[in-house]
């Protein structure tokens, strides 16, 4: 769907590809931090074998896209079909983008270099990109802006992995 097979992109100080099986430990590890998943909307996987299955669904069909300082993997950025009821995007090709950063990679711009890169790749082929965060997680919500996206709506979902309703702000490019 977004054309990453057995390509690379790069950024100032980034590469990014679609995710593979020999990235599924780090990202294990990198997700096993609540911290790192309930701003996303989901807890961390209770066993090997629940894991298994998230890294399944995530790269099924070839839109997990893995984000890497040299050969250290720092988080992952997913893309999924987007469509809009707006008048202005009905029956345009969108897209909605969600990112996850490790912890210990929080802070030094890797988010917004991320965002801004697969972002300007994207749009090559998508009319749009949509993202979103939910109410209070701040420091997506300045990435997102920093990155150019406006404001667009607020939303109320529930997401079932956390048992609970959360509003979300999503933002349009």
């Amino acid at each position: 769907m977004i054309g990453l097979e057995n390509q690379k992109l790069r950024s100032k100080r980034l590469t990014y590809r679609l995710l593979e099986e020999t990235d599924k430990e780090a990202l294990r590890g990198i997700l096993s931090d609540n911290d790192v998943t309930e701003p996303a909307g989901f807890f961390p996987a209770k066993s090997k074998e629940e894991f298994d299955e998230f890294f399944a669904t995530l790269t099924r069909y070839n839109t997990g896209i893995a984000i890497l300082l040299g050969d250290t993997l720092l988080g992952y950025i997913h893309v999924n079909r987007h469509s809009s009821d707006l008048p202005e995007y009905r029956g345009k090709k969108g897209v909605m983008l969600g990112f996850v950063i490790g912890k210990k990679f929080w802070n030094h711009g890797y988010a917004t270099e991320t965002l801004e890169a697969i972002t300007a790749y994207l749009k090559q082929t998508f009319d749009f990109c949509v993202a979103d965060h939910f109410v209070g997680n701040e420091p997506s919500k300045r990435v997102i802006e920093k990155c150019g996206y406006r404001y667009l709506e607020t939303y109320t979902i529930l997401f079932e992995a956390l048992g609970e309703e959360k509003t979300c702000r999503s933002y349009i490019y």
